[in-house]
């Protein structure tokens, strides 16, 4: 792998997949600007694809278990992606009991595939926790009313939220009793594979991130 010099500010996404002297002129460093600028779109723009990513865990089982998650934030600095997710919920323990997990990314407009690699984590309490709860919609926060913890069996179709809140937005201090089933799980990724999709032919590449540099390499798509 070769070291590169990170481009000061992140790209705008292609608007249409790269074909061409575009996709020619590609270099290590252009492709690891692009997977950030994934990350930085999926967390600024609620309309895009790369907003619903998928977070892969490993079971107690020790087989690969995978969900759509919501992207709430993305910390460029840190390598940090944020989601939301119910305490209670599988992933949560499977994260508490094997930190390794991978996350995976589509946009369809310049057809880029990004994975990442990384380790996650989950915190139900402090100051990070409490921020995420306080800045998150009311609509958001009311899903963690819900009153059997994700995946429980039921023998009917359920919203899983009590009656006096399905259907409607209710009172704040009747939502904060939800806070107690909420959790802030931060991913943090080392190692990012992209893949840019051309009629062209394709570029992919495998970036590894340290705290203070990039490596990368051209991999066979």
């Amino acid at each position: 792998m070769s070291g590169m010099e990170m481009p000061q500010a992140l790209p705008p996404l292609p608007e249409a997949p790269l074909e061409g002297e575009a996709l020619r002129k590609l270099g290590l460093a252009d492709m690891a600007a692009l997977a950030l600028a994934m990350l930085r779109e999926g967390a600024m723009n609620a309309a895009s694809p790369l907003r619903k990513p998928a977070l892969s865990t490993i079971s107690a089982e020790g087989a690969p278990t995978l969900r759509t998650v919501f992207l709430r934030g993305f910390d460029p600095a840190e390598r940090r992606l944020d989601i939301f997710t119910d305490a209670r919920s599988p992933k949560a323990a499977e994260i508490a009991a094997e930190p390794r997990a991978a996350m995976l990314f589509y946009d369809p407009v310049p057809d880029i595939q990004l994975r990442l690699s990384g380790r996650a984590a989950v915190h139900r309490r402090g100051a990070a926790a409490d921020a995420a709860w306080s800045g998150a919609a009311l609509s958001s926060r009311r899903a963690y009313l819900v009153t059997a913890p994700p995946a429980t069996p039921s023998p009917e179709p359920v919203s899983g939220l009590p009656l006096d809140v399905e259907g409607i937005i209710p009172p704040l201090e009747r939502i904060e009793e939800g806070r107690a089933n909420f959790a802030l799980l931060e991913f943090v990724f080392a190692e990012a594979d992209i893949l840019v999709l051309s009629r062209t032919g394709h570029r992919r590449a495998r970036i590894r991130f340290s705290a203070d540099a990039a490596q990368g390499e051209w991999l066979v798509p």
